[in-house]
Parts: structure tokens; C-alpha cells; sequence
């Protein structure tokens, strides 16, 4: 639960961009299809048939196909939960991270508006291009910097963050009054 001061508001919510995850369930998807298609290859050679001669080779074949599956499974939705829970709240004091840390373990740190001293976006390679995602790093006044992973909006993000450190906070406090 985030508890806002009083007169903060939230200005924006961010998550990573929607091929972060589709990727993942892409190459888990492949994965997963993977021993669908190199077990009957294998098993169709010569020399597998002969080694392969037990009354029970099926059985044992679908178990750990089955076994390799839910592993697949558990690690995309381990993906999926950090995906969905990692976020960064902009508000018009502080920037808020929250960071999915496993499925049990959450890391929320923050850092106020007014000591922001350097922003840079970076967009990292021709995908990110197409679709318009990238990183903004921040460097902050006497702390370490801070980056804002695989966002969409990274220019709207930016600007925002810039219209409401230092010395342009209070021309936008004293728009709203």
C-alpha cells in the first residue's frame, strides 16, 4: 500500500512494456514444444530402438515430458508475477519503486522529485525503437542512480519527471492553486 502525503497525488503508473513478458512466454513456448518434436526424432533412429526396448520406455517418456512441462510452467509464471507486480509510481513528490523479488519477497524503495540532477533515456536496440519502450536513468543529489527498466511512454515519463523536480515543482504547485 503506498500512503501519499498530503497534497501528493499519483501523476503516473508504469510498468514494464507488454513484450517484456510476451518474449518470455514466447521462448517458453518454444521450450515447452521442444521435446515434442526432438523426443519422436530420437526415438526413430536405429539405434535408440534398440535401446529403447522396455515395456514401460512410453510411460517413462510421457512422466518426464510432463515433469519438463510443469517446470516450464512454474518459471513463466514466476516470470509473469514479477512482470505483473514490478511497478514505478510517479507522484508529484517522489518516485516510488516497486520490484518483485521472487514470489515471496517485494523491494520498494523511493526517492524524492527534488533531487533529481541528470535524466537520460535510453533506448536500447531496433525493437525498442518500433515500439517505443526504453530505460531512463536518473541521477539523484547524493544517492545512487536509479533506473526505470523497459517502460512504454519513457518521453512522457521523462518529461514529467522534469516538470516536477526542483525548481519547476513549485510553478506546477501554483498552477493547480
Amino acid at each position: 500500500m503506498i500512503h501519499l502525503n498530503q497534497n501528493e497525488k499519483i501523476l503516473m503508473v508504469l510498468h514494464r512494456h507488454w513484450i517484456v513478458i510476451v518474449s518470455r512466454f514466447l521462448a517458453g513456448a518454444f521450450l515447452a514444444l521442444l521435446p515434442l518434436i526432438v523426443v519422436p526424432g530420437i526415438l526413430a533412429l536405429d539405434s535408440m530402438q534398440k535401446v529403447v526396448q522396455l515395456d514401460n520406455a512410453g510411460a517413462a517418456i510421457l512422466f518426464f515430458q510432463v515433469i519438463y512441462l510443469m517446470i516450464i510452467s512454474l518459471f513463466l509464471f514466476m516470470f509473469w508475477v514479477d512482470y505483473y507486480l514490478d511497478m514505478w509510481v510517479i507522484t508529484s513528490e517522489r518516485i516510488i519503486d516497486i520490484e518483485q523479488k521472487g514470489l515471496f519477497r517485494r523491494e520498494i524503495s523511493e526517492f524524492m522529485l527534488d533531487k533529481v540532477q541528470d535524466i537520460t533515456v535510453e533506448i536500447p536496440d531496433i525493437m525498442a525503437t518500433l515500439l517505443k519502450y526504453g530505460n531512463i536513468n536518473i541521477q539523484t543529489a547524493g544517492e545512487k542512480s536509479f533506473t526505470i527498466k523497459q517502460i512504454p511512454k519513457i518521453y512522457e515519463a521523462k518529461n514529467l519527471i522534469l516538470d516536477y523536480s526542483s525548481g519547476n515543482r513549485k510553478k506546477n504547485n501554483n498552477v493547480g492553486a
